[in-house]
């Protein structure tokens, strides 16, 4: 009995960080609203179960402030055109989400646009939802 419990009891938590490890878009993002910060990469991890973009945006006031961009699986975002090598340390690029519903410095990756005027795609807009265009 004891045996059993205690395999229940790990069953439970793998469960429980299983779920935290991948969650929903709209329990952490506002799904009608965008944002578009300009900075520059410092990383790109294109890793399951999403991507995760880090990158420096400098501010009016001349403070470097960090940003983190979730993108969506490397799955899906090959499908988009996307590999290991579209976002490099350095690239000056500007990105459009869904912000973070506690306010910090964190979004879901709706497009990413170049200097150079190219785009790559990753959260598509629901139907009816911001698109960044408004």
């Amino acid at each position: 009995m004891k045996r059993l419990l205690s395999t229940l009891l790990v069953a439970v938590g793998l469960a429980a960080a299983a779920a935290e490890a991948h969650h929903s878009f709209a329990v952490h993002f506002v799904p009608d609203e965008t944002v578009s910060v300009s900075g520059v990469v410092t990383e790109f991890r294109f890793r399951n179960p999403h991507g995760l973009l880090f990158f420096t945006a400098h501010q009016e006031d001349g403070r470097d402030v960090a940003w983190k961009a979730e993108t969506n699986s490397p799955n899906i975002l090959r499908r988009r055109g996307w590999d290991e090598h579209s976002l490099e340390v350095g690239d000056r690029i500007t990105v459009t989400g869904y912000p973070a519903r506690d306010g910090t410095n964190y979004m879901r990756v709706y497009k990413i646009t170049f200097e150079d005027g190219r785009e790559l795609v990753g959260q598509r807009p629901a139907p009816g939802a911001a698109d960044g265009n408004d």
